[in-house]
């Protein structure tokens, strides 16, 4: 099932989407000579560009923009779909359509194609969802991210010709919006953690006492403080008496 945590996820469908990227890219640059590209890319702000939004993370203008984006895509969602078992399904697919749709309306006038931007939205959901959910396993995924691919940054500034910075942009912003979104959706792990948390808790407060500790002890000083005022009573009026 797409909700267990299995390795056979996690090589199963970062290798199958790969594989349709794969696949797309010899027939469109092989046999239509790029057609493909110019009919199914994501042309911005056009309503036949819209199938772009879902066509274009699959389509790749050469072998070096293909092979740049093939390590980091499987790397970044064998890693999502590994440690968000229950979530990755939703959360794949509202990076891909969140940005592919950002994209559609801010970009430049363009055909945008490439991974790029599904792949800067993976590394910024996971780079942030650790710090917004307040999970350990979900931070050290966090940490991992920001290790090995802090320096993607620099891809959302403008300059190279030919690179679509805003996908960049836009995936990163849509990232770290995702990763804000979900932080309520809970994982079985953390389930489980805030369950054996909340019965800690509820252990502690039954072992406290219904009342306070010194309770008790505050009402015997004042029975001996009323004690010794009244024998000291009794001791003045005999003297008195006495005189």
């Amino acid at each position: 099932m797409l909700s267990k945590r299995n390795f056979g996820n996690v090589i199963k469908w970062p290798l199958g989407l790969l594989a349709i990227m794969y696949v797309v890219f010899i027939v469109d640059y092989y046999l239509t000579g790029g057609l493909l590209s110019a009919y199914y890319g994501l042309h911005t702000r056009e309503l036949a560009g819209l199938p772009g939004i879902i066509t274009a993370p699959f389509l790749h203008a050469s072998w070096g923009h293909l092979l740049s984006n093939t390590v980091p895509f499987v790397s970044l969602t064998g890693l999502l779909v590994f440690f968000y078992p229950r979530l990755w399904p939703r959360v794949l697919a509202s990076l891909w359509l969140g940005t592919g749709v950002l994209v559609w309306i801010l970009a430049r006038q363009a055909t945008h194609i490439g991974a790029s931007g599904v792949v800067y939205a993976l590394a910024s959901f996971l780079a942030f969802s650790g710090f917004f959910r307040r999970d350990f396993r979900a931070v050290v995924v966090s940490l991992i991210v920001l290790f090995y691919y802090g320096g993607i940054v620099v891809g959302i500034l403008p300059g190279e010709q030919g690179v679509s910075w805003e996908s960049h942009l836009l995936g990163l912003v849509m990232g770290i919006f995702g990763a804000y979104a979900y932080r309520g959706e809970l994982e079985e792990h953390e389930v489980k953690a805030r369950r054996k948390k909340a019965a800690k808790k509820q252990q502690q407060r039954a072992k406290e006492p219904f009342l306070d500790a010194d309770a008790f002890a505050k009402t015997k000083k004042e029975r001996d403080n009323e004690a010794f005022w009244g024998k000291l009573k009794q001791l003045s009026e005999r003297e008195r008496l006495e005189r």
